[in-house]
Formats: C-alpha cells, structure tokens, sequence
C-alpha cells in the first residue's frame, strides 16, 4: 500500500507553523507594551501607536494571519507553504535551539 501524505497535511503544519511565528511577534509585541505601561502609556496612546517596534510587531501579526486565511482559501497557498518549510520554521528552530543554549 502506497503510503501519501493527506494534502491537508501539509496545510495544517504549515499554519502550526504560523501560529508560532505569531505567537513569537504577540510575545515582542507585549514586551514593548509592558515597556509602555511600566511609564504610564497604554495601547491606545499615540506613542505607542506611533513607536516603530510596536508598528513592525503589529503589522507582522497581520501578514501573519493573511498568510493563514490564504492557506484556508487557497490563495498564493503553494508559496505560503514554501514560505512556513524554508524560512519560518529553520528560523523557529534556530529560536528554540538558542533558547536552550542560553536555559
């Protein structure tokens, strides 16, 4: 019996994979906030809004999610799965092997 793997597979790590990659920018993304806080500033406040980080970590969380809902509706799918396999996950690997170096 030739074994295959199902093609939703695919997809369901591909988002595992993107789920992470969001996890990893939320995680940056309330580490800037608790910064904020920590002088007084909440989310809605114009620093915060217009402060660079917080800027790039909230707008990686949207490309991010667009990148599953792609997946789901079958748009530019085949380069989001390349994407999630050559770049994301090495680059969560690498994250989780330095952060076992340094525990």
């Amino acid at each position: 019996m030739d074994m295959q793997i199902l093609p939703w597979i695919k997809d369901d790590i591909a988002i595992e994979i993107i789920g992470k990659m969001i996890a990893e920018q939320v995680r940056q993304l309330n580490f800037i906030l608790d910064a904020f806080e920590q002088i007084g500033l909440d989310e809605d406040s114009h620093e915060v809004q217009s402060n660079e980080d917080y800027q790039y970590h909230s707008g990686r969380i949207r490309t991010l999610y667009a990148e599953v809902q792609g997946i789901y509706k079958g748009e530019d799918k085949e380069a989001i799965l390349e994407k999630a396999d050559k770049r994301y996950a090495p680059y969560l690997k690498g994250r989780l092997q330095s952060h076992h170096a340094l525990a």
